[in-house]
């Protein structure tokens, strides 16, 4: 290890606390000057008639890029909180050389680097190949709990564009701007109030559809795809009725998780918990007129009052009738091949994160960075059960305290770590694995579909250059396996990617490709290793290194506990029940 950079470190902790973000301390992807400092021309990509009017992209060598193009208008003034409107045409043609806007999100330290953060902010870029379509199209949704992150510069789709598809990647929306549920907003009793991040979706899929043959996509071919949040979002388009005939394909990243979401209206629900209290803690709640009052406030108010809440999708809406688990359970959904997946330590991510907002605080109340260091890692057994049932305490049914002892038993008990470990298996085999297997189950048995386990665990770490001293290695953790696909060979190698790992991110590729070609993810020619089609008790493909291999359904349960779960809800579901 290097010797301690307390600059360095100071440098880099703003990109770390970004959820889901994978180009912690790069460079700004829009820099195009040499090393005198002087600006070099920029070779322009062919200029393309969309329904809005021309754009011009530019020539990045081996693919076109055309970055920050409105898909939708401004969500600004009268239009903040409501369903995203048709962007304005043009006769100018719009030269798309930089990213639009991201979307306002937590502060300037969370923020994506080298991106400037507005309420304007519903673009999004198209990367296509040289070679002439119609090629297969992917349209990427980021993740970041609905409330950071965004589809600029933290994805290089450079090696996916290779495998002839065209990749779209888009903003939407965030937080209490993107999600607030509130009956002062409702613009129909069917449309309800929240879920606006979902619309601009949506609305970006729309365009897709419109506007993609101009680029050299097939309209025919869109594949749905998206991580965290974002594959929770491709799970929510799957079963939303307003998305038929939008996309034909989905891939699940980690998006099968609890939290899911709520409803709108009741005693517990989208208006009770996230917008009564934003109201009333931005000074509206008294208000003649609430949605006047909230229209006045400024992003920088909205933020403030938004806090650390995270906004979630609501039902009973128009977009959202049916909770993704009641679809999917009732079979009503859109049957399209879907590949759906999970990494083997999820929860490792949220451990370093908390470790990391731990040292934060220390440092804040004047400790050294040894001092700081010491006070991250989670430590006694008091400690870590209060950790585990403020974790549960959305489902206060469960006995978190029980379930917190269960999973410590199974750790060594002279492992200094066995705490953080005990929590981050928590939070993968709850909150991701055993809902991903339950979730791939019932697609399996209506149609296509292809069950993934992410296990590298030498996957390149974001953490890897910070000289942090976390308690325990993030190994196959939540979103470390996006880089295998939307990231640079150049970005994976200096995080440290090995032979192994490059060899595994080629994979990769091309089975992502070639399920957006043909629905299946196995190579024409026969090549690599054989991903079997998902069914009940059948298996799934472990995606590791060196060797890509399967496991069976069973297998994945015994790994991540589910039938342990599964008697935890069991014992409750008769107190669930209406």
């Amino acid at each position: 290890m290097k010797p301690h950079n307390d600059n360095k470190l100071a440098k880099c902790l703003p990109a770390l606390l970004l959820a889901a973000l994978l180009s912690a301390c790069g460079s700004d992807s829009n820099n195009n000057r040499d090393d005198r400092g002087e600006e070099e021309p920029t070779p322009m990509a062919p200029v393309r008639e969309t329904a809005q009017g021309p754009v011009q992209g530019v020539d990045e060598g081996t693919l076109y890029s055309f970055k920050g193009i409105p898909y939708a208008a401004p969500p600004v003034g009268e239009l903040r909180w409501q369903p995203p409107a048709p962007p304005a045409t043009r006769s100018a043609t719009l030269v798309a050389d930089k990213f639009g806007n991201a979307c306002p999100q937590g502060s300037g330290a969370f923020a994506p680097q080298g991106e400037n953060l507005a309420e304007d902010c519903l673009y999004l870029n198209v990367y296509t190949p040289k070679t002439p379509g119609p090629h297969p199209v992917m349209v990427w949704i980021h993740g970041g709990a609905f409330i950071y992150g965004s589809g600029g510069g933290t994805y290089e789709p450079v090696r996916l564009v290779a495998k002839d598809v065209v990749v779209v990647t888009l903003n939407y929306r965030l937080g209490a701007l993107g999600f607030l549920p509130h009956p002062s907003l409702e613009t129909s009793p069917e449309q309800g109030s929240g879920n606006y991040g979902l619309l601009d979706q949506q609305a970006a899929l729309r365009w897709v559809k419109e506007n993609i043959a101009a680029f050299g996509g097939d309209p025919d071919n869109i594949t749905l795809f998206g991580e965290s949040a974002g594959g929770h979002s491709v799970l929510s388009h799957l079963v939303s009725p307003a998305t038929a005939g939008l996309f034909h394909k989905a891939i699940v990243q980690s998006g099968s998780y609890n939290p899911t979401q709520i409803p709108l209206k009741g005693l517990v629900s989208g208006e009770t918990l996230f917008g009564a209290p934003f109201v009333h803690a931005i000074g509206c709640a008294e208000a003649e007129d609430v949605a006047a009052c909230l229209r006045g406030k400024s992003v920088e108010e909205i933020l403030t009052a938004q806090g650390a809440t995270v906004y979630l999708p609501v039902t009973g809406t128009a977009v959202l009738p049916k909770s993704i688990q009641e679809a999917l359970s009732e079979g009503d959904y859109h049957n399209v091949p879907v590949m759906i997946g999970s990494n083997l330590h999820e929860g490792r991510l949220f451990v370093a994160l908390e470790e990391i907002a731990r040292f934060q605080a220390a440092l804040a109340e004047g400790k050294s960075i040894p001092e700081a260091a010491a006070a991250m890692p989670l430590t006694g057994d008091d400690n870590y059960r209060q950790a585990v049932i403020a974790l549960l305490s959305e489902n206060p049914l469960l006995n978190a305290a029980q379930i917190a002892d269960d999973y410590l038993a199974l750790q060594d008990a002279a492992d200094p770590r066995r705490w953080s470990f005990a929590y981050a298996d928590i939070q993968t085999d709850w909150r991701f694995a055993c809902n991903n297997l339950q979730h791939a189950t019932i697609l399996a048995s209506r149609g296509t579909t292809y069950a993934y386990h992410f296990t590298d665990a030498n996957a390149p770490s974001i953490f890897a250059n910070t000289e942090l001293p976390l308690s325990i290695p993030m190994g196959a953790t939540h979103s470390l396996e996006i880089q295998y696909v939307l990231n640079t060979a150049e970005t994976m190698l200096e995080r440290g990617a090995g032979e192994a790992q490059m060899a595994l991110s080629e994979a990769m590729l091309t089975y992502w490709s070639q399920f957006a070609k043909t629905g299946d993810p196995n190579p024409a020619d026969g090549g690599g290793v054989n991903w079997p089609a998902f069914t009940f008790g059948g298996n799934m493909l472990r995606l590791d290194a060196p060797t890509i291999g399967t496991r069976s359904a069973a297998e994945f349960s015994e790994i991540h506990r589910c039938s342990y779960w599964a008697e935890q809800y069991s014992s409750i579901l008769p107190t669930l029940r209406p």
